[in-house]
Protein backbone atom coordinates (compact mmCIF):
# COMPACT_ATOMS: atom_id res chain seq x y z
CA UNK A 1 0.00 0.00 0.00
CA UNK A 2 1.36 3.12 -0.80
CA UNK A 3 1.41 5.56 2.43
CA UNK A 4 3.13 9.09 3.16
CA UNK A 5 2.45 10.87 6.23
CA UNK A 6 0.87 14.15 5.84
CA UNK A 7 -0.22 17.27 7.48
CA UNK A 8 -3.87 18.09 8.51
CA UNK A 9 -3.04 21.52 7.23
CA UNK A 10 -3.72 21.98 3.69
CA UNK A 11 -1.72 24.53 2.19
CA UNK A 12 -3.56 27.80 1.55
CA UNK A 13 -2.55 28.19 -2.35
CA UNK A 14 -1.44 25.90 -4.96
CA UNK A 15 2.53 25.68 -5.14
CA UNK A 16 3.87 24.47 -7.93
CA UNK A 17 5.48 25.43 -10.88
CA UNK A 18 5.20 28.48 -12.94
CA UNK A 19 2.20 29.39 -15.05
CA UNK A 20 3.18 28.91 -18.65
CA UNK A 21 0.73 28.37 -21.58
CA UNK A 22 1.54 24.13 -21.50
CA UNK A 23 -0.22 24.18 -18.17
CA UNK A 24 -3.41 23.40 -17.15
CA UNK A 25 -5.49 26.71 -15.93
CA UNK A 26 -7.49 24.88 -12.90
CA UNK A 27 -3.94 23.90 -11.72
CA UNK A 28 -3.42 28.08 -10.78
CA UNK A 29 -6.99 28.50 -10.20
CA UNK A 30 -7.81 29.73 -6.61
CA UNK A 31 -11.21 28.93 -6.91
CA UNK A 32 -10.78 24.76 -8.03
CA UNK A 33 -7.86 24.72 -5.14
CA UNK A 34 -10.15 26.17 -2.44
CA UNK A 35 -13.51 23.80 -3.67
CA UNK A 36 -11.46 20.75 -3.48
CA UNK A 37 -9.96 21.87 -0.28
CA UNK A 38 -13.47 22.07 0.68
CA UNK A 39 -14.07 18.34 -0.04
CA UNK A 40 -11.39 17.18 1.69
CA UNK A 41 -12.30 18.56 4.74
CA UNK A 42 -15.71 17.34 4.92
CA UNK A 43 -14.33 14.14 4.48
CA UNK A 44 -12.24 14.39 7.28
CA UNK A 45 -14.82 16.34 9.59
CA UNK A 46 -17.36 13.73 8.82
CA UNK A 47 -15.37 10.17 8.67
CA UNK A 48 -13.96 8.37 11.56
CA UNK A 49 -11.61 6.50 9.28
CA UNK A 50 -8.25 6.87 10.81
CA UNK A 51 -6.03 8.32 8.07
CA UNK A 52 -3.37 6.77 6.50
CA UNK A 53 -2.58 8.59 3.57
CA UNK A 54 -2.26 6.56 -0.06
CA UNK A 55 0.49 9.01 -1.68
CA UNK A 56 4.02 8.36 -1.51
CA UNK A 57 6.55 10.75 -3.19
CA UNK A 58 5.72 10.28 -6.00
CA UNK A 59 8.02 12.93 -8.82
CA UNK A 60 6.79 12.39 -12.20
CA UNK A 61 3.90 14.62 -13.74
CA UNK A 62 2.54 11.66 -15.72
CA UNK A 63 2.39 9.14 -12.35
CA UNK A 64 0.33 11.68 -11.16
CA UNK A 65 -1.92 12.41 -13.96
CA UNK A 66 -2.74 8.41 -14.43
CA UNK A 67 -3.45 8.45 -10.40
CA UNK A 68 -5.72 11.71 -11.56
CA UNK A 69 -7.55 9.53 -14.35
CA UNK A 70 -8.17 6.61 -11.92
CA UNK A 71 -9.53 9.40 -9.69
CA UNK A 72 -12.23 10.52 -12.27
CA UNK A 73 -13.13 7.19 -13.64
CA UNK A 74 -13.60 5.59 -10.05
CA UNK A 75 -13.32 7.75 -6.90
CA UNK A 76 -15.40 11.00 -8.13
CA UNK A 77 -18.37 8.95 -9.37
CA UNK A 78 -19.84 9.27 -5.62
CA UNK A 79 -23.35 9.47 -4.65
CA UNK A 80 -22.51 11.68 -1.67
CA UNK A 81 -23.33 15.26 -2.08
CA UNK A 82 -20.19 17.27 -1.74
CA UNK A 83 -19.62 20.96 -2.24
CA UNK A 84 -19.12 22.30 -5.73
CA UNK A 85 -18.43 18.25 -7.06
CA UNK A 86 -19.46 18.72 -10.33
CA UNK A 87 -17.24 21.95 -11.14
CA UNK A 88 -14.36 20.06 -9.61
CA UNK A 89 -14.75 17.33 -11.55
CA UNK A 90 -14.81 19.59 -14.74
CA UNK A 91 -11.90 21.35 -13.62
CA UNK A 92 -9.80 17.96 -12.79
CA UNK A 93 -11.71 16.30 -16.16
CA UNK A 94 -9.64 19.43 -18.28
CA UNK A 95 -6.57 19.27 -16.01
CA UNK A 96 -6.67 15.34 -17.64
CA UNK A 97 -7.23 16.49 -20.97
CA UNK A 98 -4.60 18.65 -21.13
CA UNK A 99 -2.12 16.37 -19.31
CA UNK A 100 -2.99 14.11 -22.23
CA UNK A 101 -2.17 16.39 -24.97
CA UNK A 102 1.35 17.10 -22.98
CA UNK A 103 1.65 13.31 -23.25
CA UNK A 104 1.40 11.98 -20.27
CA UNK A 105 -1.23 9.42 -19.08
CA UNK A 106 -1.15 6.59 -21.55
CA UNK A 107 2.20 5.24 -21.10
CA UNK A 108 2.38 5.21 -16.75
CA UNK A 109 -0.85 3.07 -16.77
CA UNK A 110 1.53 0.07 -15.70
CA UNK A 111 3.76 1.85 -13.61
CA UNK A 112 4.43 -0.26 -10.67
CA UNK A 113 3.42 3.26 -7.99
CA UNK A 114 0.18 3.29 -9.96
CA UNK A 115 -0.37 -0.21 -9.42
CA UNK A 116 0.17 0.20 -5.87
CA UNK A 117 -2.48 2.57 -5.50
CA UNK A 118 -4.75 1.37 -7.58
CA UNK A 119 -4.34 -2.10 -5.28
CA UNK A 120 -4.38 -0.71 -2.27
CA UNK A 121 -7.17 1.61 -3.39
CA UNK A 122 -9.33 -2.10 -4.07
CA UNK A 123 -8.03 -3.82 -1.36
CA UNK A 124 -9.37 -1.23 1.14
CA UNK A 125 -13.36 -1.25 -0.13
CA UNK A 126 -15.90 0.81 0.65
CA UNK A 127 -13.60 2.64 3.10
CA UNK A 128 -11.58 3.76 -0.17
CA UNK A 129 -13.45 5.96 -1.78
CA UNK A 130 -14.53 8.23 1.20
CA UNK A 131 -10.20 8.11 1.88
CA UNK A 132 -9.57 8.92 -1.69
CA UNK A 133 -11.91 11.77 -1.36
CA UNK A 134 -10.69 13.03 2.07
CA UNK A 135 -6.99 13.48 0.13
CA UNK A 136 -8.20 14.54 -3.08
CA UNK A 137 -6.28 18.08 -2.20
CA UNK A 138 -3.01 15.94 -1.88
CA UNK A 139 -3.87 14.83 -5.99
CA UNK A 140 -4.09 18.96 -6.55
CA UNK A 141 -1.27 19.80 -4.60
CA UNK A 142 0.73 16.95 -6.21
CA UNK A 143 -0.74 17.75 -9.38
CA UNK A 144 0.17 21.88 -9.36
CA UNK A 145 3.45 21.05 -8.42
CA UNK A 146 5.37 18.15 -10.28
CA UNK A 147 3.02 19.61 -13.77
Amino acid sequence: MLLAGRSDSAPSHPRGKQKSEHRSPPLDNHSTFQRISEIAKTVHFYSHITFMYLFQDLFVCCLHANILDFYLGNVLNTEEKFPDLATVKTDLDRISRDLTVKGCVSHVNDHGHSNKFKESFHKMGKRAQTKAMGEIDILFDFLAKFC
